[in-house]
């Protein structure tokens, strides 16, 4: 009993740590897509909170499932695992375009998927790495 309660208390501590992950993760993807899409007077408050919102639902579905798997074998800044959140991001933003509809097959054709599944990557994994890989168990 005495260990199930440890687990538990060692969960507690580590939840926070995801949603600050995710949290900053949300933003810098947010205003890269902004400033990579050129459209500088769309950095107003409602469209990054636009752009926020759909990462941290794509974030939530898929890295953070996988987050918490790596987290088990705790790494900072993995090669490995920014592998792992690369592959996921492809499948992620093609799946997400597959719901809004916006032709999938002609948008993976294009620079932008491959621009936009290997920042939320990387941004992912950044701060991933930076508030997460080390061990709470």
């Amino acid at each position: 009993m005495e260990k199930i309660s440890q687990k538990v208390s060692a969960l507690s501590e580590i939840i926070p740590y995801y949603f600050i992950s995710l949290f900053f993760s949300c933003i810098t993807l947010s205003l890269f897509l902004i400033l990579y899409s050129g459209e500088l007077d769309w950095l107003r408050l409602l469209p990054f909170i636009i752009y926020s919102v759909f990462a941290a639902i794509l974030y939530v579905l898929f890295a953070m499932p996988l987050q918490i798997i790596l987290n088990k074998h705790p790494s900072k800044f993995s090669v490995l695992f920014l592998l792992f959140y690369i592959l996921l991001s492809f499948v992620g933003v093609y799946l997400f375009c597959m719901v809004l509809n916006t032709q999938p097959i002609e948008f993976v054709k294009t620079k932008y998927y491959y621009v936009i599944s290997v920042a939320a990557a990387v941004f992912y994994w950044f701060w991933d790495s930076v508030f997460l890989q080390k061990s709470f168990y």
